[in-house]
């Protein structure tokens, strides 16, 4: 197996493959990967769905990291990433806020700033 992998992990194919890979549920060996590669799956316990997320995960801020070097870059002023969930720029709404805050008593924010400034609700 190691001659076949040329010395190699089977995933990276960079580092020297030292560990035997195996299936926890069979037992079954795999493959031979370098440690970090075999550190990897174990904190991702083998789950090809979490895996898939770490990948997406690491794609998109790569990415989001290079258009913001790119818009630095054309003098575009400062540009801050977009989080998923994240109000717009300027916004004070907070992630599924509605329009006006009741606050439990039924009262919109504007009907309190009404009362407190001493008008009437019309």
């Amino acid at each position: 197996m190691l001659r076949d992998q040329d010395g190699l992990c089977a995933i990276c194919r960079v580092a020297p493959a030292v560990h035997v890979d195996h299936d926890h549920e069979t037992g079954a060996v795999r493959a031979l990967l370098c440690f970090n590669c075999n550190g990897g799956l174990g904190q991702f316990r083998d789950d090809p769905d979490v895996l898939r997320a770490a990948a997406d995960y690491v794609a998109f801020h790569t990415l989001s990291q290079r258009v913001v070097a790119l818009a630095a870059a054309a003098g575009l002023g400062p540009v801050r990433t977009v989080r998923l969930g994240e109000p717009p720029v300027g916004s004070h709404r907070r992630p599924g806020a509605r329009g006006t805050s009741t606050r439990g008593i039924g009262r919109s924010s504007g009907a309190r700033r009404r009362e407190q400034a001493g008008e009437a609700d019309g």
